[in-house]
């Protein structure tokens, strides 16, 4: 939900300080196959069917591999408004995975106060899910962790990492960015 507010409100700023959606179409990602394909490989690898295919064992380092393969994505990218950004928080984010043998650790006091009790029980009884692992004194570089809340009202919130806030403010950036792509020649056309 906050990624959808966020991102909504970079649209809206862009197209009130002179962003046009007729520049989209002059917007160009290098490689999206390697993201899309990353996107789709941790959706299937965090749900029962994923994980009971790959094993428990391989789903941590599937995990990083896939992430490996994002800011492969994101360096072909770099010169794209706000990338560098995006790539500086999946950074911070990989980090402290790895510190964590593939997964990010998570306070569960975070996401009890975020409203997520459930998966605050279920990292509390099992230890560790999907790509996270409860946090402790032995998990790794916690102040990197999901451990920042932000409550959108009711019960709906998270728990979020630093690197989680820089990634976002870097999606805000590029989705901003994506309606100021002038064409080529386009600024030559104006002074005349």
């Amino acid at each position: 939900m906050l990624v959808l507010i966020v991102l909504g409100v970079a649209l809206v700023f862009s197209l009130l300080t002179g962003g046009r959606p007729k520049y989209a179409q002059n917007w160009h990602l290098k490689g999206l196959w390697m993201a899309l394909g990353a996107f789709a490989v941790q959706t299937a690898l965090f749900t029962r069917w994923g994980t009971g295919l790959v094993g428990e064992a391989l789903v941590a380092v599937i995990y990083v591999v896939t992430l490996c393969v994002l800011a492969a994505f994101l360096v072909t990218n770099r010169r794209v408004l706000g990338v560098p950004i995006l790539l500086a928080g999946l950074m911070l984010n990989m980090l402290v995975i790895s510190a964590n043998a593939g997964r990010m650790p998570v306070s569960v006091a975070a996401l009890d106060a975020a409203g997520r009790v459930e998966e605050a029980d279920l990292l509390r009884l099992r230890g560790a899910a999907a790509n996270c692992v409860l946090m402790n004194d032995s998990t790794r570089l916690n102040m990197l962790g999901d451990n920042i809340v932000i409550r959108l009202g009711g019960p709906v919130g998270s728990a979020y990492s630093v690197g989680d806030l820089v990634a976002l403010a870097g999606e805000a950036v590029v989705v901003f960015g994506v309606l100021r792509t002038k064409p080529a020649g386009h600024q030559a056309e104006e002074r005349v």
